[in-house]
């Protein structure tokens, strides 16, 4: 008895603590997804303003998901070293220093501080977004694996709540008070996300040598052979990045150049944030049932019916089917795109150990950042040719094309 009563109370206590932390990481990872989906569209709409033709803007949005791609193999592996309270902390000091160069940007009307900004915000999210996936996928591992999707289900409906707001935050801001409230506005969320990270909960490995500087230059050194090597032996992890990657282009679209089309069909701000949302509802209405439903379906199942609906949606929007119309197609597409991210946090989740979750977290941020420089450039130069609507309709192909190849080589 005494035995009893004396770890009881600090079972409770741990309990209590780990619930703490785990809404610590959600309401971080609402503040991260509100200012980052305010800021993208807004940023898209920012520069077609200023006078950029398309393949400008493709490049200029490209430049985000530059640097991620080249440094997302040593980010993985640094989260795993230093931990995710670090990892968090750094990077949301980064993105608000990405916002004060975007607000630089906006009242000088010149390019070097957006150029900059758009570098910074790329390095800040890349390490925020991946520790913070680290520190859930790492949680949920803890668990029974029933309770863990579970809980990877209701983080990435957090994240669809945040994904639903920013746009309609972003373009009432952009309506009321012009861009610069926009940039205003991220670099205090990140900033906040920045100071509120010193309360992560710390899962940081023990360095072996106890040396910090060592401990970062071993990394370094290692990381991308790291990173290659969990892509070339775990198959489950490397096909669903595959699949993961074709979703994201349908994501990246949708809120990257479906505001530019809007905003050429002669929609206000409000109207196109308010449109881009109606996909957020959307998936804050699926993402409840997204573990039942990959318990019935299965991930490959889910996966391509999410990428055919969202090519369906994309070919259905060349038609101009107005206001309405839009808002339909778009939640259509967005109940799709919903199921994209918990079905991936829940298979990097289970695929990879404890130790590598921020390798695979970030391996998965990678491929993301990869398709926002490949997909702008290549819709901005199809755009050139033949316009911006028409190119829809050729990548929705495209994707189905891809997809069908894909399956018939499993």
């Amino acid at each position: 008895m005494p035995s009893g009563e004396s770890t009881s109370p600090r079972a409770g206590g741990d309990r209590l603590k780990r619930s703490a932390g785990l809404l610590l990481l959600f309401l971080l990872a609402v503040l991260y997804w509100l200012g980052f989906s305010m800021l993208r569209p807004m940023l898209s709409l920012y520069f077609n303003d200023a006078g950029y033709a398309m393949g400008a803007i493709g490049a200029l949005m490209a430049l985000h998901a530059l640097i991620p791609v080249l440094l997302a193999m040593p980010a993985g592996q640094l989260i795993d070293r230093i931990g995710p309270r670090r990892s968090s902390v750094i990077g949301g000091l980064i993105m608000a220093f990405s916002g004060i160069c975007y607000i630089a940007g906006g009242l000088t009307s010149t390019l070097f501080p957006m150029i900059v900004g758009q570098l910074s915000n790329g390095i800040g999210s890349l390490l925020l977004w991946g520790a913070l996936q680290a520190s859930v996928g790492r949680i949920a591992r803890g668990g029974p694996e029933a309770s863990g999707n579970r809980m990877l289900s209701q983080f990435a409906f957090a994240n669809a709540l945040a994904q639903f707001g920013g746009p309609v935050a972003g373009g009432w801001l952009a309506d009321l008070g012009g861009f610069l409230w926009v940039f205003v506005y991220f670099a205090l969320l990140s900033l906040i996300c920045g100071l509120l990270a010193f309360r992560v909960p710390d899962a940081a490995r023990p360095r072996p040598d106890g040396g910090a500087t060592a401990d970062l230059s071993l990394s370094l050194r290692s990381s991308y052979g790291s990173g290659i090597e969990l892509l070339r032996h775990n198959r489950r992890f490397a096909k669903a990045m595959l699949y993961n990657g074709m979703l994201f282009i349908l994501v990246d679209i949708q809120g990257t150049f479906l505001p530019v089309l809007l905003a050429d069909r002669g929609y206000t701000n409000t109207e196109i944030g308010t449109l881009l949302s109606v996909g957020g509802i959307a998936s804050i209405a699926i993402r409840p049932i997204a573990g039942l439903l990959i318990n019935r379906l299965g991930q490959h199942g889910i996966m391509m019916g999410s990428l055919w609906s969202g090519c369906g949606c994309m070919i259905a929007l060349t038609l101009d089917p107005g206001y309405w119309g839009i808002a339909a197609i778009l939640f259509v597409w967005g109940l799709g795109a919903g199921l994209n991210q918990p079905i991936a946090l829940i298979i990097v989740a289970s695929t990879v150990t404890a130790d590598r979750q921020g390798m695979g977290m970030s391996l998965r941020t990678m491929v993301n950042r990869l398709v926002q420089i490949v997909n702008p450039v290549a819709i901005g130069g199809i755009s050139a040719l033949i316009g911006l609507s028409y190119s829809f309709g050729v990548i929705a192909a495209a994707l189905m094309a891809f997809g069908m190849s894909v399956k018939k080589a499993s």
